[in-house]
């Protein structure tokens, strides 16, 4: 623990860390945040700070910057004020949808996009799971004699387009009535029952097929779409590196368009704003953050966020975006 004093002076160096991005002095302090303490008094403090591994010195200043710890240390601070605050929630995504025609690709890339404008920072915004979504009806409809287009209609308003190759020519009529069997029945879909039931519906093993096949279409479409990201402001990470972290660009990079982040927005999916910095995220990473929430397209089907930037990140202003986001 440190004391409230001590506090202040570390998020004051925090902050002006964030805002000018050189190490901070102690009349930097005195001026920026009229504190009420004497130079030799702020340097005391900055020593104890140092001797805590909060904030560091280097070689060519005499001003200190904030350590990874100290940094983390300002964080949780933020995070449990940010707890016992009621934030009006905005619904920006629903809006979205509808203007991009429930196209929930555009809705999200445009979510994305709009989320690095406000932060000023890299966001990704990760495809929900659409296996949590309810299928509200299949319709299929014949492009040729052994072509099927599968329209799969969802509850949250989300539809998607899959193609259907079919080994026997199936009528208009034959289409409807499987279309309205497998919507009834797809609840049942690997279970037993649905087998039973399948037996007694279809006329011919080749019918038969043709409905498998239409499931684990579905379901192989679904597994795929799971680890879709849409990344929004790119470039912003690349210019808030400078000439001391410029190295990391290329891990940052490699690390943004691997699996490692589907993993870790997946390790970090709750409700809660979740805050990784540098080390924490993996060793090679020592010049990010990543802070990441959750989103809402109904009850049921949720997605996570992630705003990307330099650990001398305003984490504030992020902490507080992504907490008015439902």
């Amino acid at each position: 623990m440190i004391s409230d004093r001590q506090l202040s002076i570390l998020n004051a160096i925090v902050q002006d860390y964030v805002d000018l991005g050189h190490p901070i002095g102690s009349k930097t302090l005195i001026e920026r945040h009229k504190l009420n303490f004497s130079p030799a008094t702020i340097r005391n403090e900055m020593k104890h700070l140092e001797d805590l591994e909060l904030i560091e010195k280097t070689h060519t200043s005499s001003g200190r910057s904030p350590s990874q710890s100290g940094i983390r240390y300002y964080v949780n601070q933020l995070l449990q004020q940010t707890s016992h605050q009621q934030q009006t929630k905005i619904q920006r995504l629903s809006d979205l949808l509808i203007d991009n025609h429930y196209d929930i690709s555009s809705a999200l890339s445009e979510f994305a996009n709009e989320l690095s404008i406000a932060s000023q920072y890299t966001t990704l915004v990760m495809r929900p799971n659409h296996k949590k979504d309810i299928i509200n009806n299949i319709h299929l409809i014949r492009a040729n004699a052994y072509l099927v287009i599968m329209v799969v209609v969802f509850t949250s308003g989300h539809v998607e387009h899959l193609h259907l190759a079919s080994e026997v020519p199936l009528s208009n009529d034959e289409l409807t009535k499987v279309s309205n069997f497998v919507t009834a029945k797809y609840d049942e879909w690997n279970h037993h029952r649905f087998e039973n039931e399948l037996d007694a519906f279809v006329n011919s093993e080749l019918e038969k097929h043709f409905i498998k096949d239409m499931l684990s279409t579905i379901e192989i479409h679904f597994d795929n779409q799971s680890n879709g990201i849409f990344m929004g402001g790119k470039v912003k990470l690349i210019d808030a590196l400078n000439e001391t972290n410029v190295s990391s660009i290329q891990p940052i990079l490699q690390y943004i368009e691997s699996n490692k982040i589907t993993q870790l927005l997946d390790d970090m999916s709750n409700s809660a704003i979740n805050v990784k910095i540098g080390h924490e995220i993996e060793s090679s990473l020592s010049g990010i953050s990543i802070v990441t929430s959750q989103y809402h397209i109904d009850d049921k089907l949720k997605g996570q966020i992630a705003v990307i930037g330099p650990t001398a990140m305003n984490y504030q202003n992020v902490i507080r975006l992504l907490n008015t986001i439902w």
